[in-house]
């Protein structure tokens, strides 16, 4: 499979992120480069939920969707010279199968990662829609997953950045000017503005049914990204609320452990800045918790 990737896509650009994290947005932004022409969603989402084997991952990879169309086409189908773009999970990945998909890449894998207690409270919304669970797993928040796969990268050598996607919301432009430069595309303005589509179909029906049989007709986790028209701003928080809610589905000390590896992300290198400008530091309120002053007067949604 890998060769005939290589054959078809001379541009592939993996991204990986935990859920409710933004990373649907910056897929979103790189469809509209003009070599990003087809997307697999996810492939490795039937072997986590679904205990499937390699096949699914082949299936997945053989059947990309064209990002201009929203059609599943054959892999035989690509036309040469297209660029592909692979989303995925980073606590549905096994080492070995970050390995693999690393492996996929032609360009520096890029991260997404926000507040993990933005990113928990979003994810508990959603799984309150599918099942009325209370909670999740505490692996699936996808933090601890994160923080492995940066490191196996130091270990590796492998190239990487990272996306805070607040950076983004508050510099929609430049960063995405620095992200595209970052993974080796040419510029091209204003990827960061789109059209809506909410009819696009990122998950397969019996994939996503593998999580909630809910998710065959109406997806949440994209419902709002594929409405939306482009990077928005975030408002300002109320930390009080998102804390009681954390609290309540019984995630709180977790959400300290995630927010220690969230602090050590973003002091990363790695991380992704617009060139000739200082990472914006994460902030404290007046009661000590951290608070992102520079965000705007509108809170959307930016899925998964």
């Amino acid at each position: 499979m890998e060769t005939d990737l290589a054959e078809a896509y001379p541009h592939r650009v993996v991204l990986i992120s935990p859920p409710r994290t933004g990373s649907t947005a910056v897929a979103r932004l790189l469809w509209q480069h003009a070599l990003i022409t087809h997307h697999c969603h996810e492939p490795f989402e039937a072997c986590y939920w679904g205990g499937q084997g390699a096949e699914s991952v082949t299936a997945c990879l053989g059947n990309p969707m064209r990002v201009a169309t929203g059609d599943r086409v054959r892999l035989a189908d690509v036309p040469p010279g297209s660029g592909l773009l692979i989303k995925e999970m980073s606590f549905q990945l096994t080492t070995d199968q970050f390995d693999d998909l690393a492996g996929i890449a032609t360009a520096p894998l890029i991260f997404v990662m926000s507040d993990p207690r933005l990113s928990t409270t979003s994810r508990l919304r959603i799984v309150r829609e599918l099942s009325e669970a209370s909670t999740f797993p505490p692996f699936e928040s996808g933090w601890p997953s994160l923080a492995g796969q940066v490191a196996r990268c130091r270990e590796l050598g492998i190239p990487y950045v990272l996306v805070e996607s607040d950076d983004l919301r508050a510099d929609p432009a430049g960063m995405t000017a620095a992200l595209v430069a970052a993974v080796g595309l040419p510029s091209q303005a204003g990827l960061e503005k789109w059209s809506p589509r909410p009819g696009l179909q990122l998950c397969s029906p019996e994939v996503g049914a593998l999580m909630s049989d809910s998710r065959r007709t109406d997806d949440p986790f994209y419902r709002k990204v594929l409405s939306s028209t482009g990077i928005q701003p975030r408002a300002r928080v109320d930390w009080a609320r998102e804390e009681a809610l954390i609290s309540a589905a019984g995630l709180a000390g977790d959400v300290e452990t995630w927010l220690g590896l969230y602090r050590e992300l973003r002091a990363d290198p790695g991380r992704l800045g617009v060139p000739g400008q200082a990472a914006t530091p994460l902030q404290r309120d007046e009661t000590g918790r951290d608070d992102e002053t520079r965000l705007g007067p509108e809170y959307v949604e930016t899925g998964s």
